[in-house]
């Protein structure tokens, strides 16, 4: 896998040679040459582009995360590998027999991971309502019969924003939600890419359930990744961008950068965003491979490193 972030904001044409990526810029006439292996993530910030079939192809098959975004610079597609694995059948038979005890023990699970996250960066922020939230994790029942995760959110935005009209929404305009959606998008690619690699069918959730969408199972397993985004946003608007009212290029490329962040802790050891994603998603195959839920192991927020980078 490789390490780098390549974040293309200028009008370019992208062509394949030698296993390097060429990019030739219009506006200069210069040219950047990249080696393919050592690209992790590629985003695609502007419309004014182009590139070869081939080397989409390439990109899919180095298994590289790949995000576009829309004319209104929307996060609007991912590119994602297509059935590599050498397993792939014994996998998705897998995937579509699972049981409901181990949806509903797992859905649970990851639940309960992602409101103790939420706890942790209300702590973080010395928001009394941390405690509350950590209540509220305790509670989670199977199939989140009494709601504690619509509970919680209620409780965790009006906290972490200190706005009591504030509204977490796809399609709001405001920066504060700009930024998450532009931030989760990030890392809705990553972890596409990665369950795709894994030989996972990504439409195969193990809650989220709708026709309209093929990435059930990447929106399932992302859930405990979003308070580390929320906790970023926060920071970053409190730190560096109060006073933003859009999403500038530069706020864009701190919000990319939190893939090669120390910012998760998982199975004991300190990791960055993007390595985390990777082994939480094979993780996730491995249990449910053996239909065994408890062993799922789940990120948990560095705070340290939040505190180091920030104060």
């Amino acid at each position: 896998m490789g390490f780098k972030v390549l974040h293309l904001t200028r009008p370019c044409k992208i062509k394949i040679q030698n296993a390097n990526i060429h990019l030739y810029f219009y506006d200069d006439a210069s040219e950047v040459k990249v080696t393919l292996r050592d690209i992790d993530f590629l985003l695609f910030d502007n419309t004014q582009f182009s590139i070869t079939g081939a080397t989409l192809q390439l990109l899919a098959q180095a298994n590289i995360a790949t995000l576009f975004i829309d004319e209104v610079y929307h996060p609007c597609a991912i590119l994602t590998p297509y059935h590599q694995h050498s397993t792939m059948s014994e996998i998705a038979h897998a995937q579509v027999s699972l049981d409901v005890t181990f949806k509903s023990k797992s859905w649970q699970n990851i639940i309960i991971s992602k409101v103790k996250n939420q706890a942790e960066v209300l702590a973080f922020m010395s928001l009394d309502t941390a405690n509350e939230l950590q209540e509220f994790a305790k509670k989670v029942t199977l199939y989140d019969a009494n709601q504690d995760e619509a509970q919680a959110a209620r409780l965790y935005w009006k906290s972490l924003f200190n706005m009591q009209t504030f509204r977490r929404e796809q399609g709001s305009e405001d920066i504060v939600n700009v930024m998450l959606n532009y931030v989760y998008a990030i890392i809705r690619a990553c972890i596409a890419r990665d369950v795709s690699v894994s030989g996972m069918l990504p439409v195969f959730g193990i809650w989220h359930k709708n026709k309209y969408n093929a990435f059930a199972l990447v929106d399932d397993l992302m859930e405990p990744f979003r308070p580390v985004c929320d906790l970023y946003v926060k920071l970053l608007l409190n730190k560096k961008y109060h006073a933003a009212n859009n999403l500038s290029t530069n706020i864009k490329r701190d919000l990319i950068a939190i893939l090669n962040k120390e910012y998760l802790i998982i199975n004991d050891g300190v990791s960055t965003v993007i390595t985390a994603i990777g082994l939480f998603v094979r993780e996730y195959k491995k249990s449910m491979m053996m239909q065994s839920a408890e062993t799922l192991i789940f990120p948990r927020i560095n705070t340290e490193k939040f505190y180091n980078e920030f104060f």
